[in-house]
């Protein structure tokens, strides 16, 4: 509680003073009436020593607080402070001793380890291990928490089992979930029957193309010999793998399963079984560590110190849950030796990035190749149809023009019949003339022609008319013959 501020007297100057007319039995009477009514309660509620932790401060707000850390510490603690809010480093310092979940969050934990003080710093914080508040509130709330963190039995090692606790399950699960994928991967590759047949057919492929050559002849590649198909180059500037995918497409297509066959183990490139081994060992290690600290030091933990019993719970359930982690590692590192030899490579000199991430390449490239050989394909299809497309047009300008011709030619033989039915009828007028008496003349009957027959023609045929009809019109002046109308589509003409 707070502390009220007057002026003790000495014992023997008090016998001499109001106070010494006091009576025991009375005063033992108001403590307890004031016990049973709660006002002790009541004053220690009302006069906390946190509130004159804060008033000191207040008073204090503009001088310097004292620290002994070094400022680049003092700084990334106080930053540290700052992220529990409403705390003051003597809570905060309480929640660390109880193992508090809220507080100690992996971020927290992993911000506060590099910053506990080391040894020199602890004899300089030792100083303040037994002040009092109104001491402490003139400390620099990073030194205020560091102060109380020294008094935690076993700091650093504390520290450390807690932020094993809290990143446990994530490392396990990542771990476990990598071993899965690499035993999945591997299984996919031990049963992939079109894949299978699909090397079978690259090996066909291969030793026709290689003949009796060096290469030639071979009873089976490195699985790793499947991304060099590319460097292959055809005279249409593709590759040999365009020549495959056209060729499993056409003849083999349901040998294109093997792309969903490729699928799991093209993923598990992304995983390293070394890697995954690694950090099993660290682990393991790291819960040996913690079962032999709690051994050591927290058998017989005090039941307000949560840690010991909390660090004690969970290293029974981590240890169940690490041993099936490593059955699950063993079978992963199993499959991949079988895999690995079986498709002919070497796991000492590739590992199982390198081993996946060829399949991952090669269905990359497969699929590729197959994007570009639809795209030519539907280009040649393009180019067929405009072929098909001008030779129609060119044949439909030869038909037009030929229809055209063939007008022509009708015309031409409709203009000789009127020319020589009019020459007819000349000749007939005149024989007539020479042969009948003087009689009254009488004009020439008029030509029969069909009218239909004339408008069929064009009025290029008419101007053709009536350049033939020129020399007729001379004779007509001279034997006064009588030339017969003729109907046009625009006018009557002479």
């Amino acid at each position: 509680m707070k502390q009220l501020q007057w002026d003790k007297l000495p014992q023997q100057q008090a016998a001499k003073t109001v106070f010494s007319d006091d009576e025991p039995t009375k005063e033992e009477q108001w403590m307890l009436k004031l016990q049973s009514d709660g006002v002790w309660r009541e004053m220690e509620e009302d006069f906390k020593a946190k509130q004159l932790v804060i008033n000191l401060m207040a008073k204090q707000k503009r001088a310097e607080l004292k620290s002994v850390l070094d400022p680049q510490t003092k700084k990334r603690v106080e930053i540290l402070i700052q992220t529990v809010k409403r705390l003051q480093p003597e809570e905060i310092a309480m929640k660390i001793r109880h193992f508090d979940q809220e507080v100690c969050t992996p971020v927290f934990l992993s911000e506060l380890k590099p910053v506990l003080p080391n040894p020199e710093q602890v004899g300089k914080l030792n100083v303040y291990r037994h002040a009092d508040p109104e001491e402490l509130a003139g400390l620099h709330p990073s030194d205020r928490l560091m102060v109380q963190l020294i008094k935690l039995d076993r700091l650093a090692p504390r520290i450390e089992g807690m932020l094993y606790k809290c990143t446990f399950e994530e490392t396990w699960s990542l771990l476990d979930d990598s071993a899965r994928k690499l035993s999945e991967a591997g299984n996919a590759l031990l049963h992939a029957k079109h894949f299978k047949e699909l090397l079978s057919l690259i090996l066909l492929i291969g030793n026709y193309m290689n003949g009796t050559g060096v290469k030639g002849g071979a009873f089976g590649f490195r699985v790793s010999s499947i991304n060099k198909l590319v460097d292959t180059k055809s005279v249409h500037n593709t590759t040999l793998l365009h020549f495959l995918e056209r060729t499993v497409a056409k003849h083999f297509p349901d040998m294109e399963a093997f792309l969903d066959e490729l699928s799991a183990p093209a993923e598990a490139y992304r995983v390293s079984l070394q890697d995954v081994r690694k950090s099993l060992g660290e682990l393991r290690e790291g819960l040996k560590s913690i079962r032999r600290e709690l051994t050591e030091h927290f058998a017989d933990a005090e039941q307000t110190d949560r840690y010991g019993a909390q660090m004690w719970a969970f290293v029974r359930e981590a240890t169940s849950q690490v041993e099936d982690l490593v059955d699950d590692v063993n079978n992963a590192d199993a499959i991949y030796l079988e895999v690995v030899k079986y498709y002919g490579e070497d796991d000492k000199q590739m590992n199982s990035t390198e081993f996946y991430g060829t399949f991952k390449t090669f269905v990359t490239s497969y699929k590729k190749c197959k994007s570009d050989n639809q795209a030519i394909a539907e280009e040649r299809l393009a180019a067929e149809k405009r072929r098909h497309a001008a030779e129609e047009s060119k044949a439909n300008r030869q038909k037009a023009i030929d229809n055209a011709a063939a007008d022509e030619s009708e015309d031409t033989a409709v203009l000789d019949n009127l020319l020589e039915k009019l020459r007819s009828g000349d000749t007939a007028s005149r024989k007539a003339r020479r042969t009948r008496p003087n009689t009254v003349a009488r004009p020439a009957a008029p030509l029969s022609l069909d009218p239909e027959a004339l408008l069929d023609v064009g009025s290029a045929l008419i101007h053709r008319l009536r350049l033939a009809l020129q020399p007729l019109k001379g004779e007509v002046d001279a034997g006064s013959m009588q030339v017969p109308w003729i109907f046009c589509p625009r006018k009557w003409m002479h």
